[in-house]
């Protein structure tokens, strides 16, 4: 079958009412200026210039590290923010890949900068997490980049969870990873709607950057013992079980939208059977919140038809898998017959859903 042409699509969408009848003439206008900046370039002309202004990037700033400036804390902050809105604005009004790139270096240095200088004048470490979340705040909204989006958005998500456990010990350190899931979870649920918006370009890096903030705090949590013996003794203990069972509920409530939005029913066979394995595996996996989170990053890759995300999630889940492996308490002939029986029990479920459903069309949204 034939792929539809840009112009086949258009006229599709425009019976429908999703967009204007001017839109085929603003999407060639678009397609244009692609062609021309973007794929008339080379790769490895964009690779060198991005290289150049990352070099200049740094002359600049051992410039003012040979002058003594690192030693001035407030001017180290001002400066900072000098570099870093210079930077935006630079974004803002060119193009190219030098320029890109330059502007990129230049702001991610300025943050740092003014969160730097401004800890060593408060000396507090609370300091740097407050400015974090307010200057990635708004260079997410001035900023048109989508790199630095995503690196601003994993930066609020960490200094907010540093902030919390500050706060609350553990239990704020949970209560931030439960709600760093939350969050990408409806990112990704209502991508659609909220691409129309007003802050459309800012759902995917954001979303993006909590999912890989999300797995990798779990699996840091889960590989560093002894970092964890530490966050431990700040607070009140939380067990992780109480963790897996927020993340499970999350992701069964995504199970359910997710069928809802495939014309499945929830209360039928098939959501009977996913809900009960579902369970299951957050029963066996109480201790690692990583395999049920996994799970549902997988369930959101899916039904979004993100390879990448997919991949994200499908290399969490062998390292989740792995530690699980690792830290059962049994002996390695018990740990191979309980990982063949937890497969066996899912490929029987598969079976069983392939036989049951046969045919289960899936409407792209």
């Amino acid at each position: 079958m034939a792929r539809p042409s840009i112009q086949d699509v258009l006229k599709g969408l425009q019976a429908e009412g999703h967009v204007p009848a001017d839109s085929e003439a603003r999407a060639r206008t678009a397609l244009e200026v692609h062609q021309r900046n973007d794929v008339t370039t080379p790769w490895f002309v964009k690779a060198l210039a991005g290289f150049g202004a990352w070099v200049a990037a740094s002359f600049l700033l051992s410039f003012f590290g040979c002058v003594g400036l690192w030693k001035e804390e407030v001017m180290l902050a001002l400066l900072g923010l000098i570099i870093g809105g210079g930077a935006t604005l630079l974004r803002r009004a060119t193009r190219g890949a030098f320029m890109e790139q330059l502007a990129l270096a230049l702001c991610l240095a300025g943050v740092a900068m003014v969160e730097t200088g401004a800890a060593m004048v408060t000396e507090s470490e609370v300091t740097p997490a407050v400015l974090q979340l307010v200057l990635g705040a708004a260079l997410l909204v001035l900023f048109p980049d989508a790199i630095l989006r995503f690196l601003m958005a994993l930066g609020m998500a960490a200094a907010a969870e540093f902030l919390l456990w500050k706060a609350l010990g553990e239990l704020g350190m949970q209560l931030g990873l439960l709600g760093c899931a939350v969050l990408v979870h409806w990112l990704l649920l209502e991508q659609a709607r909220l691409r129309r918006g007003r802050w459309g370009e800012l759902v995917g890096p954001c979303a993006f950057a909590l999912a890989c903030g999300l797995m990798g705090a779990l699996l840091t949590l889960n590989f560093a013992g002894a970092m964890l013996g530490e966050l431990r003794m700040h607070g009140v203990p939380v067990p992780d079980a109480l963790l897996t069972l927020g993340l499970t509920a999350l992701t069964l409530y995504t199970a359910s939208r997710v069928m809802k939005e495939l014309g499945l029913e929830a209360s039928g066979v098939a959501g009977v059977a996913v809900f009960v394995a579902l369970a299951v595996l957050a029963l066996m996996t109480l201790h690692t919140p990583a395999i049920i989170t996994a799970v549902g990053m997988m369930v959101l890759g899916f039904h979004r038809r993100s390879t990448v995300l997919l991949g994200l999630a499908a290399a969490f889940l062998l390292a989740a898998g792995g530690w699980y492996y690792y830290d059962l308490g049994l002996t390695l002939l018990a740990k191979a017959l309980a990982l063949t029986g937890s497969g066996l029990v899912f490929l029987g479920l598969r079976a069983f859903l392939l036989r049951r459903f046969p045919d289960a069309p899936a409407e792209v949204r």
